[in-house]
């Protein structure tokens, strides 16, 4: 997922502009006092098998390698995509939980902070700058959006060699981000979404579509894919029209995405502005038909707007192959926490946070650069094949103790790691409104290969 790239503060543009420049002066201190002691260092961009001892880099402005485990998450708990990020903590501290009771990393309790992004870029950049220079953490989880996770990681955490995995983002333009290769991701490439979700239109007969999307780097993206591979399958694209975050209404841009009579609405948005312009849609009598995706699956949206006028409709969403490990997950999660959120990105925060912990003891180190480093040792094979859960975590850490290779597959499946930091293979999910249940359960799941560009039906 994604956001527009400019500013659009929640508050006053002022006021953060104010936070901004504190938190950048904090990071420019901090900067200065490393760099009086050493050169900087560049990254490295490994290829997707083992890293080789060669390969590694020095640690730039990074906490201290002696100290407990501390990993920031930076998610939305305001603006655009507040649905998502409380439950997506929720699974987070579950997996910290399981780690803990394992003994930790290094023998010492992992620990969490948090912060909140709002979905906007600036925040982002800010929080981020808080967690590093503030909270000191050795590694960042998130953004949720693109349009977030991208500034992040070419202005703070890649130039000061943090750690950063997102486990929502899903924006091709992350694959080639300035990053000295931090910069990570559990979640497949919106690459294989568009992909999907054209052959979802096609098959469901659809001759023209028009498309809403959120102007940013996931939206953009989306749309474009999309509408490319749409257009292969014999449909035909009307219009392409981007919008802003959270306006008061979109019938501007309506009548733009309209005009040519399409058969459907395509909405790669978030739920804060699609509950706006979906209402006007139907109340305007626009077009009857519309199709979705991963930030617009949201039952909040759908209980803000109504079910009814959307009953049967379909959209896609990255999501995952089935495995033993994933059942695991989300029986625990519901025995901790209750009914499974019907959000996407559970298993891939839980993920994350296996890797970062499970790097750590491999390097032998809590510093992020050599975190960095072991992350593709212990996501990739060859090696022990490790699950999550505290008593797989036990057995990773006797492996490594032991010289031995591990090969971690999550509750969100492989997450086989390429030399850009993205996983190789995923799951696209076809999902659909059931107005009768209030509910968007997945009824498809297509498996996608990025390397071979293979997709079957599971």
């Amino acid at each position: 997922m994604g956001r527009k790239p400019g500013d659009s503060p929640l508050g006053t543009r002022r006021r953060w502009w104010s936070l901004w420049l504190l938190a950048a002066a904090l990071a420019a201190v901090a900067i200065l006092a490393v760099a009086c002691g050493e050169e900087e260092k560049e990254g490295v961009t490994p290829t997707a098998a083992k890293t080789p001892a060669a390969a590694k880099t020095p640690a730039a402005a990074t906490p201290s390698a002696k100290g407990p485990l501390k990993i920031g998450l930076l998610l939305s708990y305001t603006g655009d995509l507040a649905d998502f990020g409380p439950p997506e903590e929720k699974a987070a501290r579950m997996a910290v939980e399981e780690i803990n009771a394992a003994g930790g990393v290094l023998g010492q309790p992992v620990q969490v902070v948090t912060g909140d992004d709002a979905t906007d870029p600036s925040q982002g950049v800010s929080e981020a700058t808080r967690l590093i220079n503030v909270e000191h953490v050795n590694a960042i989880i998130g953004a949720l959006a693109s349009g977030v996770t991208l500034p992040v990681a070419e202005s703070v955490t890649g130039p000061n060699h943090i750690l950063q995995i997102s486990h929502a983002s899903t924006s091709p333009a992350l694959t080639t981000a300035k990053d000295n290769d931090f910069l990570f991701r559990t979640t497949i490439s919106d690459a294989a979404q568009g992909v999907v979700l054209a052959k979802v239109a096609v098959d469901a007969g659809i001759k023209s579509a028009c498309t809403m999307y959120i102007n940013n780097a996931y939206g953009q993206g989306l749309s474009e894919i999309f509408s490319e591979n749409f257009e292969k399958g014999g449909g035909k694209v009307t219009a392409q029209v981007p919008h802003e975050s959270e306006q008061a209404t979109y019938a501007s841009e309506l009548d733009k995405c309209t005009a040519g009579n399409p058969d459907a609405l395509v909405a790669p948005a978030y739920p804060q502005s699609a509950r706006v312009f979906l209402r006007e849609a139907v109340e305007a009598g626009k077009v009857k038909s519309f199709l979705f995706t991963d930030g617009t699956q949201s039952p909040d949206m759908f209980d803000a707007i109504g079910w009814q006028p959307f009953d049967g409709m379909k959209g896609t969403a990255a999501t995952n192959l089935s495995v033993a490990a994933g059942t695991t997950f989300e029986n625990a999660y519901t025995a901790k926490y209750g009914p499974l959120p019907a959000v996407p990105y559970l298993r891939e925060i839980y993920d994350a946070v296996y890797l970062i912990a499970l790097a750590a003891e491999k390097a032998g180190s809590t510093d992020s650069t050599a975190i960095r480093d072991a992350i593709r040792d212990i996501a990739n094979p060859p090696g022990d094949v490790i699950n999550p859960g505290t008593d797989g975590f036990k057995t990773a850490v006797q492996n490594l103790k032991a010289g031995t290779d591990i090969n971690y597959e999550g509750a969100s499946g492989p997450v086989d790691l390429d030399k850009n930091g993205d996983v190789v293979v995923g799951a696209i999910g076809v999902w659909h409104v059931d107005a009768a249940n209030k509910k968007l359960p997945t009824d498809q799941v297509y498996k996608v290969d990025l390397e071979t560009g293979q997709i079957t039906q599971q």
